[in-house]
C-alpha cells in the first residue's frame, strides 16, 4: 500500500513583505548616511520620551536620521507579527504597513504603540478570536498612541505611577478599539478609507473630554520642520521609481500596462484589493500615487517634512485598496481649492496635511464623479482643519475622523440629487413625448 503523506506546506515570507523589508534598510542606511549614531541615540530616545500629539515632527524633534530609524523599526515589528501570524498579504495589510511607516515619522513609536497593541490582542483572546484575526486591527490601533504618551508625559515628566497608569490606559483603549472599528463601518458604508480614524477619532474624543472635565488641558504640538525637503523628497522619488519598475518588469509592461488600465476605470468601494486583484501591477499605481504626491506639495511650495512625508506613504498605501490617479485627482483640487480660500495661512500644518489626507474619500469621486469628488474634498479640509481641536490631537488618523462626518454628510446628499435628476430626466422625455 501506499503511504500518504499529510504535509502542511511551509509558509514562505512573501515579496510584498520582502520589499517592506527592504524599505526599512533604505531608511536605516540612509539614516546613518545623514547622522551619526549618538545622534540617532539621543533622537530616539527623544522620540520615545515626549507627548506625541499632533503635530509632532520626529524630524523636526529629534532629526531626520531618529526619525528614519523610528519609522523603520516599528514597521519591522509589524512585519515581524505579520509573519509570526503567518498572514498572507492584500492590499488592506499593505496600506497599513505604509501607513506605519508614514505615521511613525510623527507620532507612533514602540513606546506608546505596545500596549494599546496588546489591548487588541487582549480583546481576541477573551473573545476566542486568534491575534492572526485581529493583528491588522493592532496596527490600525495605534492611531491612538498618543493617548498613552501623554498620560506618561503628563507635565512633561514621568513616574512610575504615569508609566502603569499610560499603559493600563493603553490596553483599555486597544481592547475596545476592534468593537467601535467595526461598528462605524456603517456610517459611511466603505466610502471613507481611513475607518481606523474614525474609530480613533471617537475614542480620542471620549478621552479628551475626560482629561478635560477633570482640569487637565492636552496642548497641542506644532512642530514642522522646513530643513530637509530635499532629502526627504528625494527619498519618496526613489521608492515611487522603485516600485514602478518592479511592477512593470514583474507583470511584464504589455500585461502590466493593460492591467493598470483596468485598475484605473475601479469605481466598487466593497471591493477593492488591488493587490489581490492586479498582483504587482499594483505597485505601479503606489509608486504613481507617490510621485503624484510628492510633486504637488513641491508645485504648492510646501516642505517635506515627516508629516508630510507621511501623508505621501500614506497616499501611496492605500494605493493599494482604493486610490488611484482617477479618484484621487479631483478630491486633491477642490481640497487645494478650500485652502486657498480659507482663513487661514496656505502653509499651516493642517491645511497641508488636509490636502494629501482628503484622499481617503476617494470612492465617492470614483463611483459618483469627478464633480462631485471636488466637492468633497473642498468640504473635507472645512473639517478637517477645525476637527483635530475636539481630540486635542491625540488621534493621529484625525483626517479619517474628518472624512466620517463627509461622508455622511454628502452620500445623502449626492443619492437625493441623483434621484431628483432622474425624475427631472424621466419627465422631461415623457413630456416631450407628449407633445
Amino acid at each position: 500500500m501506499l503511504e500518504i503523506k499529510n504535509e502542511i506546506p511551509k509558509y514562505r515570507i512573501p515579496v510584498d513583505y520582502i520589499i517592506m523589508f527592504c524599505i526599512c534598510i533604505l531608511f536605516i542606511i540612509i539614516a546613518f548616511i545623514l547622522n551619526s549614531p549618538r545622534q540617532i541615540l539621543d533622537g530616539y530616545i527623544k522620540i520615545h520620551t515626549s507627548r506625541n500629539v499632533l503635530i509632532t515632527d520626529y524630524v523636526a524633534l529629534a532629526g531626520i536620521g531618529a526619525a528614519l530609524v523610528n519609522s523603520a523599526i516599528l514597521v519591522l515589528f509589524n512585519l515581524f507579527l505579520l509573519i509570526l501570524n503567518k498572514r498572507e498579504p492584500n492590499g488592506k495589510i499593505i496600506a497599513v504597513l505604509f501607513l506605519t511607516i508614514g505615521f511613525s515619522l510623527f507620532g507612533k513609536n514602540m513606546f506608546n504603540t505596545i500596549p494599546i497593541m496588546a489591548g487588541v490582542w487582549l480583546y481576541g483572546m477573551v473573545s476566542g478570536k486568534k491575534f492572526s484575526e485581529m493583528v491588522i486591527f493592532a496596527m490600525i490601533s495605534t492611531t491612538i498612541s498618543p493617548i498613552v504618551s501623554e498620560v506618561a508625559f503628563l507635565n512633561n515628566n514621568f513616574s512610575i505611577v504615569k508609566f502603569l497608569a499610560a499603559y493600563g490606559i493603553g490596553l483599555f483603549v486597544g481592547f475596545i478599539f476592534p468593537v467601535i472599528a467595526n461598528y462605524v463601518k456603517v456610517m459611511h458604508n466603505h466610502y471613507c478609507l481611513y475607518n481606523g480614524g474614525i474609530a480613533g477619532g471617537f475614542i480620542a474624543t471620549m478621552f479628551a473630554g475626560f482629561m478635560r472635565s477633570i482640569g487637565i488641558e492636552i496642548v497641542p504640538e506644532n512642530l514642522w520642520d522646513t530643513s530637509h525637503t530635499l532629502q526627504l523628497a528625494i527619498l519618496a522619488y526613489s521608492i515611487a521609481l522603485a516600485l514602478i519598475v518592479y511592477g512593470i518588469i514583474t507583470d511584464k509592461p504589455v500585461n502590466a500596462f493593460k492591467k493598470f488600465r483596468e485598475l484605473l476605470k475601479e469605481k466598487d468601494p466593497d471591493d477593492c484589493d488591488y493587490l489581490t486583484k492586479y498582483h504587482n501591477t499594483c505597485y505601479i499605481n503606489i509608486g504613481i500615487m507617490c510621485i503624484v504626491s510628492t510633486t504637488v506639495m513641491l508645485v504648492l511650495g510646501k516642505p517635506i517634512n515627516g508629516p508630510i512625508l507621511g501623508g505621501i506613504f500614506t497616499v501611496s498605501g492605500f494605493a493599494a485598496c482604493g486610490k488611484h490617479l482617477k479618484n484621487a485627482t479631483p478630491i486633491i483640487i477642490g481640497s487645494i481649492i478650500a485652502v486657498y480660500l480659507n482663513h487661514l495661512d496656505r502653509t499651516a500644518s493642517v491645511n497641508t496635511l488636509a490636502i494629501l489626507f482628503s484622499t481617503g474619500l476617494a470612492p465617492i469621486a470614483g463611483k459618483y464623479g469627478w464633480h462631485w469628488g471636488i466637492i468633497t474634498g473642498f468640504l473635507h479640509v472645512s473639517i478637517a482643519i477645525f476637527i483635530g481641536d475636539v481630540n486635542g490631537g491625540l488621534n493621529l488618523y484625525n483626517n479619517g475622523f474628518a472624512g466620517s462626518f463627509i461622508a455622511v454628510l454628502i452620500l445623502p446628499i449626492i443619492v437625493s440629487f441623483r434621484t431628483l435628476h432622474a425624475k427631472l430626466v424621466s419627465s422631461f422625455k415623457k413630456g416631450g413625448i407628449k407633445d
